[in-house]
């Protein structure tokens, strides 16, 4: 045989074994017990899944076409690890579905593109980036109650944690500085500027250097009337995020810091738990921590407050603090623990990954999780 009819059977068979390979499975189960004080039905004592990470199985791949260039996909739904909730209990998932997490059936990330030397360009249901910042960031990668979402409602599940109809594209790196641009479709009959979206981030690393900003901007369309109708149904007003964040390894410590605003001509109550109020909503919220590595395991920490500058005794406060234990590459023991000083405008309750337990005016409000997660 010649060695060209060699060489097309090789190139033959791999093509072949490429094909036939399928895409990988991979997951997490996540199940704890969670303490939380401070809701409106009292204190609440129960088991919780998905409150280090959410819990979820999903399946992703890639195709090569050729010089360079791929077609890469993403498909992942959220389970309940620990059953569903009682409707009328003290906590609830979310977002509601059925799922946990994420929505509906595959909808914690569904996106389908392709990558090369031009970057990536991808469509779909995913996260966005202002709240893949704001994990890389957190000491606990919003995980257990001593997750910053608890103060940070801009960027969770409350307002813009992922999205659909969103179209990604991710510029080559140069040296470490990568840029990140996504435009949402908002989707809306009759309108294209309703519910439209867009956001910049811009990140550098160098070494134990991290650094970043991020510009969020929506033409948030509500569905429902506020204000006893004052505000009605369908009305549009622009939401804007604003992030500058930063971490530096210095290997015995790790030290974080994020600063953030949140701003919409809604009333502040529409996007974050304090009393009603005619002002439009102006958001401050930062951040400092800081993780510290002990052999197998890591002590984190974190300060962190919220205030809406337009409404009076409007602030909370957090401290938190949790260690993690890795038994494995893939099984990890998980404990966080926190305390929200909520002043009397403000009712900011304890968030996790997956999870929210209701604040009350006030109140403060106290968790504490345990628990074990596994990833495939």
């Amino acid at each position: 045989m010649k060695p060209g009819h060699l060489l097309a059977m090789a190139c033959a068979a791999a093509a072949a074994t490429a094909h036939a390979a399928g895409p990988t499975i991979y997951g997490n189960i996540d199940v704890g017990i969670t303490h939380a004080t401070g809701i409106p039905k009292g204190s609440s004592t129960q088991m919780t899944g998905g409150s280090d990470f959410p819990n979820q199985i999903g399946f992703k791949g890639a195709e090569a076409l050729g010089s360079g260039t791929s077609v890469i996909y993403n498909l992942a739904t959220g389970f309940c690890s620990a059953g569903g909730f009682a409707a009328n209990g003290p906590v609830a998932s979310l977002p509601a579905g059925g799922y946990c997490t994420g929505g509906g059936f595959m909808q914690r990330t569904s996106l389908l593109g392709v990558r090369g030397h031009f970057g990536k360009l991808i469509g779909g249901r995913f996260l966005l980036p202002v709240y893949t910042n704001a994990v890389s960031i957190d000491p606990f990668s919003n995980g257990t109650p001593a997750a910053i979402t608890s103060l940070n409602r801009a960027v969770s599940a409350f307002n813009y944690l992922r999205e659909s109809q969103l179209v990604e594209y991710a510029a080559p790196g140069v040296g470490g500085l990568r840029a990140t641009l996504v435009y949402g479709l908002g989707g809306a009959v009759g309108s294209a500027r309703a519910g439209r979206l867009y956001n910049l981030s811009l990140n550098y690393r160098h070494g134990p250097l991290y650094v970043g900003v991020s510009y969020l901007y929506n033409n948030y369309a509500t569905a429902q009337a506020l204000e006893s109708g004052r505000i009605p149904a369908g009305s549009i007003t622009h939401n804007r995020v604003a992030q500058v964040f930063g971490r530096y390894d210095f290997g015995v410590l790790a030290l974080s810091a994020m600063y953030q605003s949140f701003s919409s001509g809604f009333p502040g109550s529409t996007f974050v738990p304090v009393k009603s109020s005619t002002a439009a909503l102006d958001n401050r919220f930062w951040m400092v921590g800081a993780a510290i590595p002990l052999g197998r395991g890591r002590i984190d920490m974190s300060y962190s407050s919220a205030r809406d500058q337009e409404i009076a005794s409007s602030g909370a406060t957090m401290v938190a603090l949790g260690y993690t234990y890795a038994l494995s590459r893939s099984t990890t023991l998980y404990s966080g623990l926190s305390h929200i000083s909520n002043d009397s405008a403000a009712a900011y309750g304890v968030h996790d990954a997956s999870n929210t337990f209701a604040g009350s005016y006030g109140q403060a409000a106290d968790g504490i999780a345990v628990g074990m997660r596994h990833s495939f």
